[in-house]
């Protein structure tokens, strides 16, 4: 479990209060991206879509964990995790069949679920989970997926396309990869801020793009 730290906030612990602010920050910008998603219907915005939700559930339970010390809060927040990865790999299998890719979606969501059942199984193994759901996050989500948004964005030659890959992914590695180090390096402060900066990413890249790409178009 996370020890919470810094002074009380609205009767919640600082780093409480931030984890739980941050929670309702990523559901809003994933309800803002709504309707780019549906007029784009692309692999990459529907990635990014799925990271907001999962991540805004992590958070918002992380933060109910630190405040109550309930491990079942971290056990919320850890399943979220696993589904959401499943969900963000579809975007790297995006180059396979559609039978193909159906098969490794399904068969992911597969192992999350024996692997969190796993965890499940004693109290012991469940006080190992948040640790082990961070370090997953940085390989599955930062590495995995954000890796392959920014291999994308080098390899597209289609702007729009390379700049919101570029956007999404350093989102997703600025949640994924730099706030989860911080997190686990005990700063939760620093590892919200970072936590903060993905949506900002996100949603900047994405909509400046858009405006631009209309832009364009019209000239």
């Amino acid at each position: 479990m996370i020890e919470s730290i810094g002074p009380e906030v609205f009767g919640l612990s600082f780093d409480a209060f931030l984890l739980l602010a941050s929670g309702v920050f990523y559901i809003l910008s994933a309800l803002f991206i709504l309707n780019p998603l549906k007029q784009e219907k692309s692999e990459l915005v529907w990635a990014l879509f799925a990271f907001l939700i999962y991540q805004a559930v992590n958070m918002f339970f992380m933060g109910l964990e630190i405040q109550t010390k309930n491990i079942i809060y971290s056990n919320v927040a850890a399943l979220a995790v696993f589904i959401g990865s499943a969900y963000m790999l579809k975007f790297p299998f995006s180059s396979f069949s559609e039978g193909v890719r159906k098969i490794l979606f399904l068969s992911s969501l597969v192992i999350v679920f024996v692997l969190f059942i796993w965890f499940m199984q004693t109290t012991k193994k469940q006080e190992m989970l948040m640790k082990f759901t961070i370090w997953y996050d940085i390989f599955v989500n930062g590495i995995i997926t954000g890796g392959f948004m920014i291999f994308l964005a080098f390899r597209t030659t289609e702007r729009w396309l390379k700049m919101k890959a570029f956007g999404g992914g350093g989102g997703v590695l600025s949640c994924c990869m730099i706030s989860n180090i911080a997190m686990l390096s005990g700063t939760v402060i620093v590892s919200t801020i970072f936590s903060f900066l993905a949506p900002i990413f996100i949603i900047g890249t994405l909509m400046f793009a858009r405006k631009k790409q209309k832009e364009s178009i019209i000239a």
